[in-house]
């Protein structure tokens, strides 16, 4: 992963919530060991053994399925697919059960399990709950290129000069055991389909949260019979050309920024020179200006170089999360008057909230086969005309140098279409997933609700009353016709989402107050 140098390329993942840090902690579950015996659910083949996951209180069911890493050589190397099923309380549940779909790409499932729980704990009550780790992650072979943790200065957290350097090694070293040209979305989702026969089921129900909407869309355009009903929180289509559209969307949201605090009378009184200082902060970077700062964790004094890569990176983190945006002016006024430190702190904020339980080569292998392709020169120039630049696009191709891939098939770039309910949560302000994704997908879903929330980021689902839309939605799924959506329309409950404020700007206190 180019680390924490340009968060935002690696952390299209599931929500952020208020406690950022706590929910770091809750991300960094794994999937409990698999057994070899046990009951089964439903009428499916697939053996589950009790166990455990950090941060989920109840006892699950844990099991694995065996399948081809190469889908054209099914009698070559095998992988072995983890997951974990989260049982339904009620005694006579839905035989449908809900596959939660992680993001990244390169999050696994089971590491957001305790994060999602309190989510879909009112659909857990009649529903099972299927946590998958994508081949890749977790438990399915998972391609990590981590550093040890621990001690880590400020440049080997925000460079992404040395992120790039260590994946050359990573993906030779990883080429013993996996062949990276297998680990695409659209040969994924053939395992998730795996995994719903051995459990039994003949439909079943998908929750998608960023990268995990584009496998959910896969799903549906390969398995459309087998889907029953889809929630997309935060669209990330295969029609996105990843490094591209990061910048695009990065710059409307941080322009979005800079326009709420102008027009709030309180920030606008505290931050009225906002514009100048990331001007001034965009000139040092072009001359690539060296600055000092303490390390937000050791204290240590060090010094590093602010260039367009790292300023970029640096502004975007900030704007993932509603409570990092609001303290966003004050650290960017801050760096402009040469003081680095709080813009540092959000971002390593961010960085913990992700985790350590994070495939950096799976990444690759996604992004390099589906999105880098489709950047072409009219979405570079887009890129290059942004504030944030096409940094990110020079970035992915020198690290997709590294990183074999194999075509997409034919019609894998183009949304599916489908009278299959889904419901669609797009966060206002989200700076990688806002809502013209989802827009772009909804036009050829003709029953889909599409609910945004202008003032939230990325990750609708565990925020305010998203919980309890996305559980009625499930409940009604199997109605005919617009009936799915009785009683959450906008206008009627769903308005619950634009009625989430923003948090308030944030301000350092006075001295001698």
């Amino acid at each position: 992963m180019l680390r924490a140098a340009v968060p935002a390329l690696v952390r299209i993942a599931v929500h952020r919530s208020r406690a950022v840090r706590r929910r770091g902690r809750l991300l960094a579950a794994a999937l409990c060991g698999l057994l070899a015996a046990g009951a089964a659910i439903a009428d499916g083949a697939a053996a589950l053994a009790p166990c455990r996951l950090k941060g989920i209180e109840r006892e699950v069911q844990c099991g694995s399925i065996a399948v081809p890493e190469d889908p054209d050589r099914p009698q070559g190397r095998r992988l072995e697919i983890g997951f974990a099923l989260v049982p339904a309380l009620a005694r006579r549940h839905e035989a449908d059960p809900l596959f939660v779909l992680a993001g990244g790409p390169g999050q696994a499932a089971s590491a957001v399990a305790a994060a999602m729980q309190p989510v879909l704990a009112r659909v857990n009550t009649r529903r099972a709950i299927v946590y998958v780790d994508q081949r890749g992650t977790g438990r399915s072979n998972a391609l990590d290129c981590a550093p040890e943790r621990g001690g880590e200065s400020i440049a080997d957290t925000v460079d992404a000069q040395r992120a790039l350097a260590r994946l050359g090694a990573c993906v030779q070293r990883l080429g013993a055991r996996a062949d990276l040209r297998q680990y695409a979305t659209w040969i994924a989702v053939r395992d998730l389909d795996a995994v719903r026969a051995a459990l039994g089921a003949e439909r079943i129900n998908l929750w998608g949260g960023s990268y995990g909407t584009r496998v959910a869309l896969e799903y549906l355009r390969q398995y459309p019979q087998r889907v029953r009903s889809i929630v997309l929180d935060g669209v990330a289509p295969a029609t996105m050309a990843l490094p591209a559209s990061l910048a695009v969307d990065a710059d409307s949201a941080l322009q979005a920024m800079v326009s709420d605090c102008a027009a709030d009378s309180r920030c606008r009184e505290l931050f009225p020179t906002l514009n100048e200082d990331l001007r001034r902060l965009r000139a040092a970077a072009e001359r690539a200006a060296p600055i000092r700062a303490r390390h937000p964790v050791s204290g240590e004094l060090e010094t590093l170089r602010l260039d367009r890569d790292l300023l970029a990176g640096l502004l975007r983190a900030p704007l993932y999360a509603p409570p990092l945006r609001a303290l966003l002016p004050h650290a960017v006024v801050q760096a402009a008057g040469g003081r680095f430190e709080p813009l540092l702190a959000l971002n390593f904020a961010l960085a913990g909230a992700v985790g350590d339980n994070f495939a950096e080569a799976m990444h690759f292998a996604v992004v390099c086969a589906e999105d880098l392709p489709r950047v072409d020169a009219a979405a570079r120039a887009a890129a290059r005309a942004s504030a944030f630049g096409d940094g990110s696009v020079a970035l992915y191709e020198r690290a997709c140098a590294k990183v074999p891939v194999r075509a997409v098939p034919e019609g894998f770039s183009e949304s599916p279409r489908s009278d299959v309910p889904v419901l669609i949560l797009s966060g206002g302000a989200d700076p990688v997933t806002p809502p013209r994704h989802g827009q772009s997908v909804e036009r050829h879903l003709p029953r889909a609700l599409h609910l945004i929330a202008p003032h939230l980021a990325h990750g609708v689902s565990p925020q305010g009353c998203a919980p309890q839309l996305i559980a009625r939605f499930l409940r009604q799924a199997q109605a005919a016709g617009r009936g799915p959506f009785a009683g959450i329309e906008d206008g009627g409950d769903a308005g619950c989402l634009a009625r989430i404020p923003a948090p308030t700007v944030f301000s350092a206190p006075r001295a001698g107050r």
